[in-house]
């Protein structure tokens, strides 16, 4: 399995691996997870070439771009099934997405903010992207935005920020948004780097004030949820996701036809019903 993702949500999901290392293995299965924390499409794309002999199906969480999708496309070419895990890509370019519904993953941040804000005249938020050549961050912005302009027409949505699932450049890309607009009611976080977005509302002591709702119970998240800098947590089951994916990948070694999309459930957490 490949993971270009954030380096806190590569760990979680290593840890979860881990704990089905002897489930797995039972089944005479064997998930190796290769982290692509930082790389560029090029290099995921060389990575999925370099590993796809040794492996008999790729699990994936990648940008939809047309390095890796390429690559996806001589796996699948060769035999190989693949399976994209949070994030989809093209639908000719793996065989199952898994993973939850991202577009109503932002629908249900909008329905959190929009009733923590619905008795504000004006309220302005904001959104946190990495890049939207993630679907999932695309989907997520798309299902936030539609569900405010339906439900919640007295919210102003008035920045899309971009933070680049990095802790230092989404504080940099939030500092110079609070130094700009100074007045923030709620923030939507769709990516990582969410050390450096509590960082930059607490310098303008904003947490407590500031809605704050993003995804993942994490390393970074946890600690910062519990502290009250974040408000909403919107998750997904790692060890769910991770069988899932098995699953179907076995399923298509075996011939098996799969399901264009396993979708799991979304998780939402507030400090007081974190585990």
């Amino acid at each position: 399995m490949l993971a270009q993702a954030g380096d806190a949500f590569t760990d979680e999901l290593t840890r979860s691996a881990a704990e089905l290392e002897a489930e797995f293995a039972a089944s005479e299965v064997r998930l190796e997870i290769i982290s692509c924390v930082g790389a560029s499409d090029d290099d995921v794309a060389a990575s999925l070439r370099d590993t796809a002999d040794a492996a008999d199906g790729i699990a994936i969480i990648c940008t939809n771009t047309a390095a890796t999708t390429a690559a996806l496309r001589k796996c699948m070419a060769a035999g190989k099934p693949v399976v994209t895990l949070i994030t989809d890509v093209d639908a000719d370019a793996r065989h199952t997405y898994v993973g939850v519904n991202n577009r109503a993953a932002g629908q249900s941040a909008a329905f959190l903010i929009g009733r923590h804000l619905q008795a504000h005249t004006s309220p302005d938020v904001a959104v946190v992207v990495a890049t939207f050549s993630y679907t999932c961050h695309e989907d997520r912005e798309i299902g936030f935005r539609s569900l405010l302009r339906q439900r919640f027409p007295n919210v102003n949505l008035i920045e899309v920020i971009k933070g680049a699932d990095s802790g230092a450049a989404t504080y940099e890309a939030t500092r110079r948004f609070l130094d700009e607009h100074g007045k923030l009611d709620a923030i939507y976080n769709v990516a990582g780097g969410n050390e450096g977005l509590a960082a930059a509302l607490r310098e303008r002591d904003l947490v407590g004030r500031t809605v704050y709702v993003t995804h993942e119970v994490n390393r970074v998240t946890e600690p910062l949820l519990r502290a009250d800098a974040i408000d909403y947590l919107l998750t997904q089951d790692l060890r769910l996701l991770l069988r899932t994916a098995v699953e179907h990948l076995k399923s298509a070694c075996e011939g098996q036809v799969v399901p264009a999309q396993a979708i799991i459930p979304i998780e939402t957490y507030s400090r007081y019903s974190l585990y």
